[in-house]
């Protein structure tokens, strides 16, 4: 036998171990990324054993998603040109990172491989969120117990790897997925996916991320049109609309925590033009100067380590009695202050990218729809792409919903059955 030969067993099962991989790589979402690096050096190692660089190439060439995604990440590099910060500028193209490597994703991600995903991002949620209502009862109720593992940004934080500006929209998207396979599944399935759902719902109750629960209940009302729509859509968006607006007043008058934020919020609005020391003043403030920094720089951007000391004079020059900030606080106004208006309309390639503008009548096609409206939503309130949990989770499912199918074999080393329509 040839030393060729001799290789070539070892290098088939390569697609297979990569493609476990990459599943376990949803399972780090709601915790820390810092393995997320390990694994994807795993893959990249194993796919140089691999080979087959022809054929990988081939396929990326021709995925919109990868040259979407590789000009968004290049946008950031290419604004270093005109930047005076390089250190802070090049801190913030390492935020974007993942995006470098969704090449690396994209030859792996099969279709198929979509069980096996979600199963693992909800698997660490459900450690997670484990945790997060162990911190609870012991904050709230039983002060004698022990200390739990949690975040200690804040007093109230109840979140055990990452804080609530995180964990909460990536509970959003985990009480969508669940509700999914709950009202999908059958029997004990069907029981298990309702207990996780109620569990992520109490959890983002009182885990105070008010990002996270509108995202959650915008999710939830696109749900509701998803399942009723069929043939009579306007019908199903009005039931969507009045299921989730009967949902949201309940919470109100049913959760203490709920309505504390709630009127908490209503009252930081009322007087925004009084104070700025409310975080929702302090929000409005910064998308106030973000937008006249944009404006005024609306070609180029301002460069993309030099957003702190631009903001910091136009606040001196409109508003000096106001609180500064290192970021706007909402991904569209991060990127076109920095990157430019070039850069804003590649964001907007980077959520809608071409694949929604055609119809793909699989079982996935609803979740697509969902992830879109999720990132866009969730990307109003922070810029949840320079946050390294969050712009994992948008890669990593827009890799494995929206990219082409990778190269086989399957990940099972078998012809996969073709995924049905719903």
């Amino acid at each position: 036998m040839s030393l060729r030969d001799a290789l070539a067993a070892p290098r088939s099962s390569i697609p297979a171990i990569n493609g476990m991989l990459f599943a376990s790589l949803f399972f780090f979402l709601p915790a820390h990324v810092a393995p997320a690096y390990s694994i994807s050096g795993l893959i990249l190692l194993l796919s140089l054993v691999e080979g087959r660089f022809a054929e990988k190439w081939a396929q990326l060439k021709g995925d919109p998603l990868f040259w979407i995604f590789q000009a968004f990440f290049w946008i950031t590099p290419l604004s270093l040109l005109w930047t005076d910060d390089l250190q802070a500028g090049l801190r913030m193209v390492g935020r974007y990172a993942f995006f470098l490597l969704s090449p690396l994703y994209l030859t792996i991600a099969r279709r198929e491989l979509a069980p096996r995903c979600i199963a693992a991002f909800l698997a660490g949620c459900l450690m997670a969120e484990t945790l997060a209502w162990y911190n609870w009862l012991e904050m709230s109720f039983f002060p004698e117990w022990p200390d739990g593992i949690r975040v200690r940004k804040e007093a109230t934080e109840t979140a055990p790897f990452v804080d609530h500006i995180l964990y909460a929209p990536i509970l959003a998207w985990a009480g969508y997925l669940a509700l999914r396979e709950a009202l999908a599944a059958t029997g004990w399935r069907r029981a298990g996916f309702a207990l996780l759902a109620a569990l992520t719902t109490g959890n983002l109750i009182f885990s105070t991320g008010r990002t996270g629960q509108l995202v959650f209940l915008v999710l939830v009302a696109l749900l509701i049109f998803q399942r009723l729509a069929g043939r009579h859509p306007l019908r199903a968006a009005l039931a969507a609309v009045s299921l989730t607006t009967g949902l949201a007043v309940l919470a109100y008058h049913t959760s203490a925590p709920i309505a504390a934020q709630v009127d908490e919020t209503l009252s930081e609005f009322a007087r925004r033009d009084d104070t700025f020391d409310t975080a929702t003043a302090q929000r409005l403030g910064f998308l106030t100067n973000s937008l006249r920094l944009a404006a005024e720089n609306l070609l180029t951007g301002v460069g993309a380590g030099d957003f702190y000391p631009a903001y910091v004079d136009i606040n001196q020059r409109y508003t000096p009695d106001w609180t500064t900030t290192d970021n706007p606080h909402n991904q569209y106004l991060f990127t076109v202050t920095t990157t430019g208006i070039g850069g804003g309309l590649i964001l907007l390639l980077t959520y809608f990218p071409p694949i929604l503008w055609r119809r793909h009548r699989d079982a996935l096609a609803q979740h697509r729809v969902a992830l879109v409206v999720f990132i866009g939503v969730c990307s109003l309130f922070e810029d949840y792409l320079w946050r390294s949990n969050t712009s994992l989770l948008y890669v990593l499912f827009a890799v494995l919903l929206l990219g082409r199918r990778s190269l086989g074999p399957p990940a099972d080393g078998r012809q996969a059955a073709p995924i049905r329509a719903e």
